[in-house]
């Protein structure tokens, strides 16, 4: 402003440049303080896209190992269901090894009962006792042995 066109005393030109200064001052501070919030925002998104980052790496260990379990379950499952064959084969082979020895001790058992008859059949009759006993075993007959008496001490 000139003189002319200024009506007013030389200090108002001075209370306005401290007005102007103090502004200027305000500015800056609110530039400082526009930097800090953005600064500050800044962090925060970085800090948002680490903790989303984070967060996504724990979904995928967790669907790592939800898979690395349901393997471990399937392979525990396949084991079970061969070990229980296994079992069910050793069983139906034990079973079909008990059979057979039941029947070879019922023929066994028939054998002996049949032959436990055909010789008391044989040895009940004398001549056929007499043959056996003196012809092939060259032996004397049981019922002609001497009866021994036995001296009886008494009055």
């Amino acid at each position: 402003m000139t003189p002319t066109q200024c009506a007013a005393p030389r200090a108002v030109d001075d209370d306005l440049r401290v007005i102007v200064d103090s502004h200027a001052r305000r500015l800056d501070g609110l530039e400082d303080d526009v930097d800090t919030l953005k600064s500050g925002q800044s962090a925060m998104i970085e800090r948002l896209i680490s903790i989303e980052a984070q967060g996504q790496e724990r979904e995928r260990n967790r669907a790592a190992q939800a898979q690395d379990m349901r393997n471990a379950l399937a392979s525990l499952t396949q084991q079970l269901a061969e070990q229980t064959g296994a079992q069910k084969r050793q069983n139906q082979l034990a079973e079909d090894s008990l059979h057979r020895w039941r029947k070879l001790a019922v023929i066994a058992g028939l054998l002996c009962t049949i032959s436990a008859a055909i010789g008391s059949t044989l040895l009940s009759d004398q001549e056929v006792a007499s043959t056996i006993w003196v012809h092939w075993l060259h032996l004397r007959e049981p019922w002609d042995l001497p009866v021994q008496e036995v001296p009886h001490a008494g009055p």
